[in-house]
């Protein structure tokens, strides 16, 4: 229903869309894993990195830029989806966007999700480490703002971020723009987001292993189960570490770094995470209901060559498990 309201906006000049031109996109390099293949992926042991064809650029110059709370950009009257951080419905496209508030420069950050840990490490961190300087305020949709992520990495960083509580004017708009296919990660996009973390890991033990375990998580977008009590057992008996993803603290991730040679999760935002790391392997727990290969291309882009894939969903987990682990590490 959303898409008949956007065409009809659209017809009437109120709506700009991405063009066909804008979103296409052309296919790149393999990237392989092992294990199983979950049903999305295809009948392939591996993805290919997908790019866009028309190549956008890292930021644009926009001039009396309105935003709104949800993540609404508009300009002289027009909502631009290349600007917002949002695909509009009926209701955003009749809001009111009358400005409240005008400051003279910032930064807003055009995306497509704004749910969870994971949008925020790849849709909002990864562009601004593209940027050669942040020298204005970066401001966000309010609902994003509130998340303690957000606020416990602008303490963190140094980075101004700011929650836009009312329509925004912002009379000299640096908009960063998505550049790459959403979860098909680069490696110098990776290393850009390093540095923004200040990150610089150390190499990991030899033959450690640490469990990203979502035993005691709440999903923010979709309701997944995984063995996790299983795996945990598994690696304590390898002498591995386990890290509960619903309690963990950053300092336990940043602590947690040379304990990755080989690093084990289920699939989840935390994964990002590797970010601090060094990891030389990495095994993911997927389900044939829910997977993305973000995290495949987040790894490969990381260097890491050794990937398996294992279909939580199916029987013979722990056997599946235990081939993984038993095999030798794979070169960098």
């Amino acid at each position: 229903m959303s898409g008949i309201w956007r065409a009809l906006f659209a017809a009437a000049g109120k709506y700009r869309p991405l063009s066909a031109e804008e979103t296409e996109t052309v296919q790149g390099e393999f990237v392989p894993f092992k294990g199983d293949i979950p049903v999305s992926a295809g009948g392939e042991y591996g993805q290919h990195r997908l790019s866009f064809a028309q190549e956008r650029p890292i930021f644009e110059e926009v001039g009396n830029l309105v935003a709104t709370p949800g993540g609404g950009a508009w300009k002289d009257g027009v909502f631009y989806e290349k600007y917002s951080a949002v695909k509009p419905g009926l209701r955003m496209l009749t809001a009111d966007h009358q400005p409240k508030k005008t400051v003279a420069a910032g930064i807003f950050i055009q995306s497509e999700h704004v749910d969870t840990f994971g949008d925020w490490m790849s849709e909002y961190l990864a562009p601004l480490a593209s940027l050669p300087q942040i020298d204005a305020p970066v401001f966000l949709p309010s609902a994003l703002a509130a998340k303690s992520y957000v606020q416990r990495d602008a303490a963190r960083l140094g980075i101004d971020f700011t929650g836009i509580e009312e329509p925004l004017l912002i009379e000299r708009a640096t908009v960063l723009r998505q550049t790459r296919v959403v979860r098909y990660w680069r490696p110098e996009q990776a290393r850009r987001l390093q540095a923004l973390l200040k990150a610089a890991p150390p190499a990991p033990r030899p033959g450690s292993l640490l469990y990203l375990s979502r035993e005691g998580e709440n999903s923010e977008v979709a309701d997944r189960t995984y063995p996790s009590l299983l795996v945990e057992e598994a690696v304590r008996k390898r002498g591995g570490q386990i890290l509960r993803t619903a309690t963990a603290s950053l300092e336990d991730y940043l602590n947690a770094a040379e304990q990755a040679e080989t690093v084990l999760y289920d699939h989840g935002s935390a994964a990002y995470n590797m970010a601090y790391w060094r990891p030389r392997r990495a095994i993911e727990f997927v389900s044939d209901d829910w997977w993305m290969n973000s995290f495949l291309f987040f790894a490969a882009s990381l260097g890491v060559k050794d990937y398996t894939l294992i279909c939580t969903d199916r029987p013979g987990v722990a056997e599946r498990l235990d081939m993984a682990l038993d095999a030798p590490v794979e070169a960098s």
